[in-house]
């Protein structure tokens, strides 16, 4: 026997399996871990084919060492879709596996770890004193479910072990029953037929849910995950931010007790590790995750639903550069497995597909419960500079903002920028503080008093005085979240305000404990960035302010329109989804662009009819693929000889219908002290694309290929 084994090298001339002896006696399997001698040393690999061979004779071949596991780490397909995924986006096949095993894989370990309170401790009031006195009063409790409601218990619990004043027991915790509870809603005739169709369609199915905000498209999920478990399958809900995780798995819990886990890169090693291994078994029938649950070892996966399916977090931005959508479609080919991708603001290649016919579309046109989506003033910020106003917030938001606070209502604002300023300024000389290592202005965070590269995490004081000219007119410009917040309390000094960007929520807690304040009420003001424009719900928000609607139609980026108008209407659709009328106050500079129009009246046709015009004078996808070669090196000579030279190697596409444009120094040139320059390819995926660029991965210039780029700066 032997077996083909991919290595977990990513070096030149490594990118192909590896063939080796299979001693006797030893069990291997497509999929398994092993361990093998490779060159002078000694690696991990995964076994990607295996065969009898008849009369081998003498061989030179090495032999396997061990295997790793005592099970297949990889279905058999997913061993085929790493190869798939390798060929796809440009990546070596090791990457593609390694993208789908958590860290830390090992044996499996169905234990946990109970703790029990022993003797007697009476000492000082402290953290370690209040959790041993909670496991004296309640008994035996496991160190998970201590976390999870204690989560800054953690040290004192070790501190208590240490002491022996706690006793650590690991215990084999029996499955708990699992049910299907009874749904508390009565389905729109909208919502039947979406089951309807779903259910009943073929196996491989793919359908575009596209639904207005608040039009109910979680039941529909929820039916359809019934029928699958009906059947005895599996099945896997995607969010796009970890912020969504939480009333999501409520949501989930509730329907099915006992079945749901979570899957996101806010959870531990072990817990990463122990769902991965209720999943491969079966104790798990329904993941709730992120990106990469999309690898997760299901026996019988048979519905994913990608919910938000439009959003740009769905590709992953390091190699492998997958897009979650394209891999699920593959899944369902493959195995015939549905997929539903929900949106209320698809993006304009799922659009494009369902109109087309290529997958099934269904439409939810009207919010549950006879709700009106909420009106949407738009209001022309330069009118507002002309008649005097210089506040971030226009008249009509302050009003509406005040009538609600003054009725018990909560409000939300938006502003897709984090920190204080977004720049720093010198008005004698108009230089504009720069990082570094970057090139890009530095944005200034008030609460700690400093300036940030959000590119590279540079740090520094802000200077008193300007670095090119030494003046002191050093001023700061551009609104954030933290400028928000301090004008919110400017204007209504009784509300309380709570904060969400990546500043704020950077533990799994934080996402928790955010949403829970504000569905209690703790907090009047949320002001956020994008990741509170997504699938929340939150029923006693009467108004939502979009504070710079128009903050990205200017980057050179061919979905600026698309993005601005998809934030538009998911944080308009914030409001108004409990018993009272939502307002949407929409402030901009450039009020009249097609996206904010459409947007302020949930249009997507209109949108629609006129971005997809665009895309196709242009040929920009759905009308064409597109590759991004990226160069960058420390310096700019050589970055500019190796693109020129990544240009030339590509130029001969031209003759299988490529446009080649470039190269030129990318929007963004200089990152973490490397400068970078860019040549896109646009045109059809074939043969004679593949071949070159799998010439370029493979030259000395270290250019960096993305498929299908979601970001072109």
């Amino acid at each position: 026997m032997v077996a083909d084994v991919v290595v977990d090298r990513v070096a030149r001339g490594l990118d192909r399996a590896w063939t080796y002896l299979v001693p006797p006696g030893m069990e291997v399997a497509k999929g398994c871990r092993v361990q093998v001698p490779f060159g002078r040393g000694r690696a991990q690999g995964i076994v990607v084919d295996v065969q009898e061979v008849e009369n081998p004779g003498p061989s030179r071949l090495k032999a396997i060492d061990r295997v790793s596991d005592t099970y297949p780490a990889l279905s058999p397909l997913m061993v085929e879709l790493g190869q798939w995924m390798a060929r796809e986006y440009l990546c070596f096949p090791s990457q593609a596996y390694k993208a789908m095993l958590p860290r830390g894989l090992g044996h499996e370990d169905p234990t946990q770890e109970l703790i029990e309170a022993v003797g007697s401790r009476n000492k000082r009031a402290s953290r370690r004193q209040t959790l041993w006195n909670v496991l004296q009063e309640r008994g035996p409790l496991l160190k998970e479910r201590i976390l999870q409601e204690m989560p800054d218990m953690a040290e004192p619990l070790r501190s208590l072990v240490r002491e022996g004043a706690v006793t650590v027991t690991q215990v084999a915790l029996p499955s708990a029953p699992a049910s299907v509870n009874p749904s508390p809603f009565t389905l729109t005739g909208e919502q039947e037929r979406a089951v309807s169709l779903i259910v009943a369609s073929a196996p491989g199915s793919v359908w575009l849910l596209e639904g207005v905000t608040g039009s109910g498209k979680t039941e529909v999920y929820l039916k359809a995950i019934e029928d699958a478990l009906r059947a005895g399958a599996q099945a896997l809900v995607m969010v796009p931010e970890i912020a969504l995780t939480p009333q999501t798995v409520m949501r989930f819990e509730e329907r099915f007790a006992n079945m749901v886990g979570l899957w996101h890169s806010g959870l531990s090693a072990g817990e990463r590790t122990k769902t991965w291994h209720d999943v491969r078994t079966g104790r798990l029938r329904i993941v709730v995750g992120v990106r990469s649950s999309v690898f997760l070892p299901f026996q019988n996966l048979g519905l994913i639903v990608m919910d938000e399916e439009h959003e740009s977090t769905y590709k992953q931005e390091e190699h492998p550069r997958y897009h979650t959508r394209d891999v699920a479609l593959w899944l369902a080919q493959q195995s015939g497995l549905k997929v539903i991708l929900g949106s209320a603001t698809p993006s304009l290649e799922t659009a494009f597909f369902a109109r087309q016919g290529v997958i099934g579309w269904i439409r939810l046109t009207s919010r549950v419960g006879s709700r009106a989506l909420p009106p949407v003033s738009v209001v022309d910020m330069r009118r507002e500079l002309q008649e005097g106003n210089r506040s971030i917030f226009s008249r009509e938001l302050q009003e509406a903002v005040s009538r609600a606070l003054a009725q018990d209502e909560q409000v939300i604002l938006f502003l897709n920028r984090r920190g204080y300023a977004s720049f720093v300024l010198c008005r004698d000389c108009g230089k504009a503080i720069e990082c570094p290592r970057c090139a890009v202005t530095l944005t200034y965070h008030q609460q700690e008093d400093s300036l940030v590269c959000h590119y590279c995490s540079y740090t520094m004081k802000p200077p008193a005085a300007c670095p090119a000219c030494h003046s002191h007119k050093i001023r700061y410009f551009g609104a954030g979240t933290e400028r928000v917040v301090e004008e919110v309390g400017k204007l209504w000094p009784t509300a309380r305000v709570a904060r969400a960007d990546r500043d704020t929520l950077n533990t799994r807690d934080s996402y928790y404990k955010l949403y829970f304040d504000f569905v209690e009420h703790k907090a009047d003001v949320l002001v956020g960035t994008q990741m509170i424009a997504k699938g929340m719900d939150f029923p006693n928000v009467s108004v939502v302010g979009i504070v710079a609607a128009d903050v990205a139609l200017h980057l050179p980026d061919f979905r600026r329109s698309e993005r601005t108008f998809q934030l538009m209407v998911q944080a308009s659709g914030r409001t108004g989804r409990g018993d009272k009328p939502g307002r949407v106050v929409v402030q901009a500079y450039d009020p009249e662009h097609f996206a904010i129009e459409s947007a302020s009246t949930h249009d997507y046709d209109k949108f629609y009819r006129q971005e997809i015009e665009f895309r196709q004078e242009l040929q920009y996808p759905p009308f064409s693929n597109l590759w991004l070669l990226e160069v960058a090196d420390p310096l700019d000579n050589t970055a500019q000889q190796n693109i020129r030279k990544v240009a030339d190697m590509v130029k001969g596409l031209e003759a299988a219908g490529c446009e080649i444009l470039g190269p030129v120094p990318a929007p963004l040139p200089k990152l973490r002290e490397r400068y970078r320059y860019h040549v896109l390819v646009k045109g059809p995926k074939c043969q004679e694309v593949a071949e070159a660029l799998a010439l370029v991965e493979q030259s000395e210039f270290s250019c960096r290929i993305t498929v299908d780029p979601y970001y072109m700066l």
